[in-house]
């Protein structure tokens, strides 16, 4: 497992969603997905044409898959990543410094051009950052605040 599950708040969620400008037609991925919150709003909130997640977390992949709205793939993000990125609108990614370093080099090779990645609080080093929001929002350790980095190809 390359990152420990953190819930992220609806409203960075639905922040990250506006950031990528996500609308009816959009193709939404997000690796790493937990229990796939994100990707839920994406698909009720916003409408998009499909939400699908990777999660290599079987009790999280279940919970997930629950939801019948969004795809969910129980697997390795990484070995996923090349089939899928060429399909995805917008890329949500709420992963780690080391992850993002370990998936950016496929987010450049397999990523269309106009792909929309939308980072909670873990920067890319290599994308084209076009804004950057703070959100302040409840979780699991109260009020916080969440940095979104938003980015396109």
């Amino acid at each position: 497992m390359l990152v420990p599950f953190v819930p992220t708040p609806d409203e960075v969620a639905i922040e990250m969603l506006k950031c990528a400008n996500a609308k009816k037609g959009d193709i939404v991925l997000d690796l790493g997905a937990g229990n796939a919150r994100p990707l839920i709003i994406a698909k009720k909130q916003f409408n998009v044409k499909l939400a699908i997640g990777v999660e290599i977390d079987k009790k999280l992949c279940k919970e997930a898959y629950e939801n019948k709205s969004i795809e969910i793939i129980c697997g390795d993000m990484l070995t996923m990543a090349p089939i899928l990125l060429p399909k995805a609108d917008i890329l949500l990614s709420y992963l780690s410094t080391r992850t993002n370093e370990l998936l950016e080099p496929y987010i450049l090779n397999y990523g269309k051009k106009g792909l929309r990645v939308i980072s909670h609080d873990f920067r890319y080093d290599h994308l084209t950052l076009y804004d950057t929001k703070r959100v302040k929002a409840m979780g699991i350790l109260g009020e916080t605040e969440h940095i979104i980095y938003c980015y396109k190809l």
